[in-house]
């Protein structure tokens, strides 16, 4: 069955620095697919990069998506041909888990939107769930999901190896880092508080530290300054609770960052917002601009720092600190809107 919700969007390429970057082009017209819900008699989840294996031992490639790989043959669960005996479970389990669950982006973008999908006409209700929620963000926005507290759960951070009576696997709504607007709106309609609306005037940095090879910004002491005076307050999502990360991202009119996960909270943004994503030159990922062009009234720009481009393929400088020039950051804040209304 098809994801719910709203088609995909059909955004231009956004305005930045360079104008028309080749990524943002070549992106501005893919078509999200829409995604289906499985039901395996016998089906196994394996490992924690959550191949989907059915009944008569195939790897579902459609629903074991992993990064970085072309093929089915390509996928780490193959590394390691020879797993233990499975945890037996009786009736009907839902998955949830899936591939890079450790991440609040994919969190936040691929777990939680398959309530939705188990939740659809016609779709059986699990007896119980496979889902991971050893960290605390996990467990916080599963409860500010609405996540029912008496459900019952199997970690799939304790048990790597399930096989169910049936089992009930969703695709990911988002396996191309596409962002389908039907996912923004449904953890919008969940997790964001009624009352939030944007703050004339408040204005966020989100860093990354200090430390080397996280696509951290070598020169932050110089763009913390120029920032600082523009009237920005520093913030690190990562110390935060997850409540807090949405009003902070909720509340803030301008807000400037390096490609991260943090990034994640855009979808709790407010309209009349704007966002400079930064990036390093052999990195360029579009996936926080396809979220931002889900939320309505939302400004997006992009500014690509300095170095060389990728050299070894797009994935090469996944983790390549960034360097931006201080004045082609001050072009960006100065082509940002600058009207202070408040929402409605």
């Amino acid at each position: 069955m098809g994801g719910p919700g709203r088609g995909a969007a059909e955004p231009k390429e956004p305005a930045g620095d360079p104008p028309r970057h080749r990524v943002f082009v070549e992106q501005a017209d893919e078509v999200v697919p829409r995604v289906a819900v499985a039901e395996l008699p016998h089906g196994r989840v394996l490992g924690p990069h959550r191949a989907v294996i059915d009944g008569g031992g195939v790897m579902i490639d459609e629903l074991s998506p992993y990064f970085g790989t072309s093929s089915w043959r390509e996928h780490p669960a193959l590394l390691h041909p020879f797993p233990g005996d499975p945890l037996e479970v009786d009736g009907t389990l839902g998955v949830l888990a899936a591939r890079g669950d450790v991440s609040n982006y994919h969190f936040l973008l691929d777990v939680l939107p398959r309530l939705s999908l188990l939740d659809a006409d016609g779709v059986p209700a699990p007896d119980r769930w496979y889902l991971p929620r050893q960290r605390g963000f996990q467990r916080e926005m599963l409860e500010l999901a609405g996540f029912p507290a008496d459900a019952e759960v199997i970690d799939a951070d304790q048990v790597l190896h399930v096989r169910a009576e049936r089992l009930l696997v969703p695709g990911l709504p988002d396996a191309h880092l596409r962002t389908p607007p039907w996912t923004v709106d449904f953890v919008r309609d969940r997790m964001r508080p009624s009352d939030l609306e944007r703050v004339p005037g408040r204005r966020i940095y989100v860093s990354r530290g200090h430390e080397r090879h996280t696509r951290s910004l070598t020169n932050e002491d110089e763009v913390r300054e120029l920032l600082g005076a523009r009237g920005f307050t520093v913030v690190d999502p990562g110390a935060m609770p997850v409540a807090e990360q949405i009003r902070t991202f909720g509340e803030a009119e301008w807000i400037v960052a390096p490609h991260g996960a943090a990034l994640a909270n855009l979808a709790f943004a407010s309209p009349g917002a704007s966002v400079i994503e930064m990036f390093a030159p052999d990195y360029v990922q579009g996936c926080y601009w396809k979220l931002a062009d889900c939320v309505e009234g939302l400004t997006y720009r992009y500014l690509v720092g300095t170095g060389q481009g990728p050299s070894s393929g797009p994935m090469a400088g996944v983790m390549s600190d960034i360097t931006v020039e201080p004045a082609a950051l001050e072009r960006a804040l100065d082509a940002l809107p600058t009207a202070t209304l408040r929402s409605p």
